[in-house]
């Protein structure tokens, strides 16, 4: 069983920042972390959950105003990781953005040789990366979303945790489980996503 920082969540900085994301890195505990990405206007990815940050939709701003906001990009993230746990990320992008953004992040992420896994509630997206790249691949799928692809042919699947139907033999990340109680509820041979990894850690 794996645990994975929910956007790089270590209870102490700001979550899918550069301080919280190698502070969980650096933790025994912890065997990777998790993270959002979003194409802004000058086609640069940054880290962030939201579409929007301080009041910034993240697609019409340049990353160099969001740098100054707070926000990191992808590239100051993946510069300052010197280990292999594993590097999940959630890419956010809209068909219409698809191509542009596959062709971004490969470029990035061929820069840094790292464990990286790559993940998404688009199905089209995902489809389109897989042929331009080796990563390790999967669908993120919640109660509603995607469960129509539940046997896909990726890496890997990211499903929500009360998700109780039956799933396919591969690799498997259940998310957000931050409580024993939620702990339970899932077959623990499955890897976890957490916004805790110290409690969960303490359980499991």
């Amino acid at each position: 069983m794996k645990i994975i920082a929910h956007r790089g969540n270590d209870n102490i900085h700001k979550e899918n920042s550069l301080e919280a994301i190698i502070n969980s890195l650096n933790k025994k505990y912890v065997d990777g972390i998790e993270l959002d990405i979003r194409l802004t206007q000058d086609k640069k990815l940054i880290v962030n959950h939201d579409p929007f940050y301080n009041g910034y939709y993240i697609a019409h701003t340049n990353a160099i105003k969001l740098q100054r906001l707070g926000l990191n990009t992808l590239e100051e993230i993946l510069c300052n990781i010197n280990n292999k746990k594993i590097i999940m990320i959630e890419v956010k992008t809209s068909d219409k953005e698809l191509k542009k953004t596959t062709k971004i992040l490969i470029k990035t992420l061929k820069k840094y040789d790292l464990n990286y896994y790559i993940c998404s509630f688009n199905y089209k997206f995902l489809n389109y990366f897989k042929k331009f790249s080796n990563y390790k691949i999967g669908l993120i799928i919640s109660l509603k979303i995607n469960t129509q692809y539940l046997n896909n042919s990726f890496d890997f699947n990211s499903i929500n945790y009360l998700y109780n139907k039956k799933i396919p033999s591969k690799e498997t990340f259940r998310w957000t489980i931050n409580t024993k109680k939620e702990l339970t509820k899932i077959d623990k041979n499955q890897n976890i996503i957490t916004d805790n990894p110290l409690e969960i850690s303490k359980q499991s």
